[in-house]
């Protein structure tokens, strides 16, 4: 998994080159919009305001993943060669990720979790996700995306230490 120069993610599921942060890159599901070339997860507080979220590069990429097949497992080793592409990592890794995300996008979630565990196998993502068809992403909420990134990156000493990569 690379960078691009926009800093988004590249090389998941389903990329496509939209001539910049395009609707393809967009995806809605249970009161968030993951901008998946921003490498963004905004929490939506209405039709028009979205407060960004922070988690850090690792729980964005799998988010990435999960959100891309939605509805599908997803295996671990799926999961280490796109988050982790090259890299030994011991599973304990992929719980901290996945507890990360499952903090943010359960709170407040009156069914189970977002995220489903196949034991020995992998995890699946269970909301309904809509790719956002025909609107170029722009700044939400007045923030701008170098302002994005700043957000995202202030975590407090707890969260950075649960959410750390590897």
């Amino acid at each position: 998994m690379a960078r691009n120069l926009r800093g988004g993610l590249t090389g998941l599921p389903g990329d496509q080159d939209v001539g910049g942060l395009g609707a393809a890159d967009i995806f809605v599901f249970e009161g968030f919009r993951f901008d998946r070339a921003a490498g963004c997860l905004f929490r939506t507080n209405g039709p028009d305001a979205a407060e960004p979220v922070a988690l850090g590069s690792r729980a964005l990429a799998l988010l990435a993943l999960l959100v891309e097949r939605q509805g599908q497992l997803v295996t671990k080793d799926e999961i280490f060669a796109a988050v982790w592409p090259g890299t030994v990592v011991e599973e304990a890794n992929l719980t901290v990720q996945i507890s990360a995300l499952r903090r943010i996008l359960d709170r407040n979630r009156a069914q189970g979790s977002c995220i489903q565990t196949i034991p020995g196998r992998g995890y699946r993502f269970i909301p309904a996700v809509t790719r956002a068809e025909g609107v170029i992403a722009a700044p939400i909420s007045g923030f701008r995306h170098h302002e994005h990134r700043a957000v995202r990156n202030q975590r407090t000493d707890h969260t950075a230490a649960a959410v750390a990569d590897p």
